[in-house]
């Protein structure tokens, strides 16, 4: 397009010259060939900064009592396995957080995870959510309409909304994760996995690790480049 073409254009002074190119590069769209999978428990929502208050008032001990180290099913809060006792179990405790607290609506962001998604959705990436957050029979629905609302009063860019249990049946080009069970069953299909660190999945050996948001949005880049998308927006 020659400049030449447009004497109106010419005729701006250098900062409406500014000021247009900023408007017209805001409504361009970024070609979106690389899909990221991302987990929302523990890697985008606080889910067990969230819940550990609930569980202490729930359980009828003090908040310190239940350590912020601890394995998958919260044994150590002294949760038990449904066999060993319903009214303990880890399953009523995640009802009770979601009917009476609305903890996928109350949840807080992980620092630094809205703001990275916002920039790698800038940069072209496809982000699909996967999460396995239907295992609760009865709180479907609530569940759904939690998580949608929640994912709007954030700011996260997303294009796909998953429910589903076995992640590795959702095509992506790279998915982050920090539950073990899915962390394994991405290294078992050879599928690209970002381990977003705690304390239930350190001892996993991992070649993509991150401990914060801005290492993710690093990792992310780079497997972008290697897979031949680069960036289409700086």
């Amino acid at each position: 397009m020659p400049l030449a073409d447009y004497p109106e254009l010419q005729a701006l002074s250098a900062h409406e010259k500014q000021e247009f190119i900023d408007e017209l590069r805001s409504t361009l769209r970024p070609r979106r060939s690389f899909i990221f999978g991302v987990d929302l428990d523990g890697v985008v929502m606080d889910f067990y900064g969230g819940l550990r208050p609930i569980a202490a008032t729930w359980l009828g001990r003090p908040v310190e009592e239940l350590t912020e180290r601890f394995t998958y099913g919260l044994k150590e809060w002294g949760l038990l396995d449904r066999a060993e006792g319903y009214d303990l179990s880890y399953e009523a405790l995640h009802r009770h957080a979601i009917n009476q607290h609305e903890l996928f609506l109350s949840g807080t962001p992980i620092e630094g995870a809205a703001y990275q998604l916002r920039r790698l959705s800038r940069l072209g990436v496809h982000i699909r959510i996967i999460t396995h957050r239907l295992y609760v029979g009865g709180l479907h629905e609530v569940t759904v309409m939690q998580t949608a609302q929640w994912l709007e009063k954030h700011d996260i860019p997303y294009i796909d909304l998953c429910f589903v249990k076995d992640k590795t049946s959702i095509n992506a080009d790279l998915y982050i994760d920090d539950s073990p069970t899915n962390i394994k069953a991405f290294a078992a299909a050879h599928r690209p996995c970002i381990v977003f660190e705690n304390s239930t999945n350190r001892d996993l050996k991992a070649d993509l690790r991150a401990r914060n948001w801005e290492e993710v949005y690093t990792l992310v880049k780079q497997q972008m480049s290697r897979a031949g998308n680069g960036p289409a927006v700086s």
